[in-house]
């Protein structure tokens, strides 16, 4: 009997590995056929001394920025400040705030213009969240030709600043979007726990024997 489920064992925990691996493969397949583009900002954190109400009392509170474009591979190369507002599926912006601004958010709009280098990278960017008729606005704004303040992350939740806002100028972050070695090692990673996972059903079922 002992035999029996240690044979057995091992063969379940070497199923499992193939599984998993399998399955990963699969979706590293899907992830890498390019069907969308999705571009994470994380911005620095908002000054204590260009704020407004909850702004200057809690935080530090930062931009985060996400968006997916359908524009994909070198469609996304070399932009010369492209308004892609057109191609957007999906968008979210916070601010650690509990302010969110995304698709699902009744009124919301998006405004999304970028500058991009030879490898699809954003170098220059005009890219906002807005909803209650504008009045809420998540921004962020560098080297374009646009906005009041080129060079600044900012919130508010009324017009013209004249409530609870934050800002940060000239401190701008950084764009980021997974790379295909991203994809890689996560199918390692993953193949790799199914393999420890097959060994221990082995090393398990010997020990029992």
């Amino acid at each position: 009997m002992t035999r029996f489920n240690t044979r057995h064992g091992g063969r379940l925990g070497q199923n499992f590995a193939l599984l998993v691996l399998a399955g990963f493969l699969g979706f590293g397949a899907a992830a890498s056929s390019e069907a969308a583009t999705t571009y994470f900002y994380v911005g620095n954190d908002y000054s204590s001394s260009t704020c407004g109400g909850s702004y200057c009392t809690g935080g530090p509170y930062s931009l985060d920025f996400t968006f997916t474009t359908t524009l994909t591979g070198s469609a996304l190369d070399n932009l010369s400040f492209q308004d892609i507002s057109g191609t957007i599926t999906a968008f979210k912006a916070s601010d650690g705030s509990g302010l969110v601004v995304d698709q699902s958010t009744p009124g919301a709009s998006e405004e999304i213009e970028i500058t991009t280098n030879a490898i699809g990278q954003i170098t220059a960017w005009f890219v906002g969240a807005y909803a209650n008729s504008s009045n809420t606005q998540l921004q962020t704004n560098w080297n374009s030709p646009f906005g009041f303040q080129p060079g600044a992350d900012f919130s508010e939740t009324t017009a013209d600043f004249a409530g609870d806002y934050g800002m940060v100028s000239g401190n701008p972050g950084a764009w980021t979007v997974p790379e295909p070695s991203t994809w890689a090692m996560m199918l390692i990673g993953f193949a790799g726990l199914g393999f420890v996972g097959y060994q221990r059903q082995k090393f398990a079922g010997a020990a029992s024997a």
